[in-house]
């Protein structure tokens, strides 16, 4: 009778498993790959983040549906992970994930075999584990082209076929793509199957690659075929040598990382030499430097702008942009979403390295001076951009850190409505005003 019972009831557990959503494992990553192992299924990792918008429609509206549980159930052990917190953000160094919401496929040995990403209806995010179950039996995994790269990597085909097999799975190609270049002669190194690849590899890219000397080198003879694209490759190098100056404290690698954004063209929306040194010292945690820099970059770029001046800026874009042939060349959705942004871009660009800025100094700053600057600069923000709720909640915590709790609470029940207004999360600005009746701090 017990073993009917215990029969039954592991049939009646395997038709609720059917019959939801994606049932997501609970523990670390070792206990994940060990029952990966017992049940000899590969794993699908969900790596999201707390603040990003397409991982929670994800999970609110497409992992819980019973079809999508009844396959990755069926055929993966199932597990969600924050990439900034805990293991998640070494599991997500590991697997080399740099987007949001990011699915890997996994096996139980720790290879990766296949990967998606995005937000997505449910027949395609079926679609994606069919995809994953079908590269899972793949003749030629990925381990096998790393052993044969030893030895085949002067060979330019055999490059490109290892780097679309890398790109497949979401892995950097900067070191491939130089040795690609490298070996191919000077005329070929603009071609269409270059530019193909800089649209894939153009994200990963270092002021120091050979990739990046080929982009200055015929900037003339790419731009033709990808046009601003240029400069934007060119623009994140230099963002990713920045990242890399400031994780290891090199200085001389900044002020090459200065040098190089100089000589970017303005149309490249090219930051100033007092942004970058903001940032910097920022990241490394000198305080005094942070500080000083910041208030240059502020009143020299920022604040020498009125809000009526920018809101002429982006009424003259949106003018030009409507009288060029592009604007009657799109369909009716990309236009309205792109003059949408066109009339707004000097609003949003201004008002958010305002706020900032503004909120670096609310959380790390406390000498007088330097708050009372913080709170002109957040005030314009406001100016500039009155209907954002997240910028008035700045320029409310920055007057409550200088004393000034009347005020402070007027600003953030003025965020509180603007919060309520856009439908957004009001949590955060319910618990600062209560901190702020009662006294308490609202910073670390």
């Amino acid at each position: 009778m017990k073993k009917q019972l215990l029969f039954v009831s592991v049939i009646f557990i395997s038709m609720l498993s059917f019959g939801q959503g994606i049932v997501f494992e609970h523990g670390t990553w070792k206990d994940v790959l060990a029952k990966a192992k017992q049940t000899n299924k590969p794993i699908f990792v969900d790596i999201y983040t707390t603040w990003c918008g397409p991982c929670k429609k994800m999970s609110k509206d497409i992992f819980p549906l019973a079809e999508v549980g009844k396959v990755y159930n069926a055929d993966f052990v199932c597990y969600q992970i924050d990439a900034e917190k805990g293991e998640g953000i070494d599991v997500a160094k590991k697997y080399e994930v740099h987007s949001y919401p990011t699915y890997l496929f996994i096996k139980a040995d720790g290879m990766l075999f296949s990967r998606a990403l995005g937000s997505m209806p449910a027949e395609n995010f079926i679609a994606v584990a069919k995809t994953a179950m079908a590269d899972l039996t793949d003749p030629k995994p990925i381990g096998v082209w790393e052993k044969e790269y030893a030895e085949k990597k002067t060979d330019p085909a055999f490059l490109l076929e290892y780097m679309n097999k890398r790109s497949k799975l979401g892995k950097s190609n900067a070191q491939l793509f130089d040795e690609y270049l490298a070996l191919l002669p000077a005329d070929q190194r603009a071609s269409k199957e270059i530019v193909e690849i800089y649209q894939k590899e153009g994200q990963f890219l270092k002021m120091n690659s050979f990739a990046y000397k080929n982009l200055q080198d015929n900037a003339v003879s790419f731009f033709p075929k990808v046009g601003g694209y240029v400069y934007i490759y060119m623009s994140r190098a230099i963002d990713n040598s920045f990242r890399e100056a400031a994780s290891t404290k090199n200085e001389a690698l900044l002020q090459q990382v200065v040098e190089a954004n100089e000589k970017l063209p303005q149309t490249a929306a090219r930051k100033t030499k007092e942004e970058l040194y903001m940032n910097y010292y920022k990241r490394t945690g000198d305080m005094e430097k942070f500080v000083s820099n910041a208030t240059a970059y502020c009143e020299s770029a920022l604040m020498n702008i009125s809000p009526d001046s920018i809101a002429r800026i982006d009424k003259k874009k949106l003018q030009e942009f409507d009288a060029t042939p592009l604007a009657g060349k799109i369909d009716s959705a990309q236009l309205a979403q792109l003059k949408e942004y066109l009339a707004h871009a000097e609003r949003n660009r201004y008002s958010l390295a305002l706020n900032e800025v503004a909120w670096g100094f609310f959380e790390k700053v406390t000498d007088e001076k330097a708050l009372a600057n913080a709170i002109s600069w957040s005030k314009r923000s406001v100016e500039i951009y009155p209907e954002n709720h997240m910028y008035m909640d700045t320029y409310a915590n920055l007057l409550y850190k200088a004393g000034r709790k009347d005020e402070a609470l007027a600003k953030e029940n003025e965020a509180l409505t603007l919060a309520q207004n856009a439908k957004a999360d009001t949590k955060g600005y319910e618990e600062t005003i209560a901190n702020m009746k009662a006294g308490k701090k609202t910073w670390k």
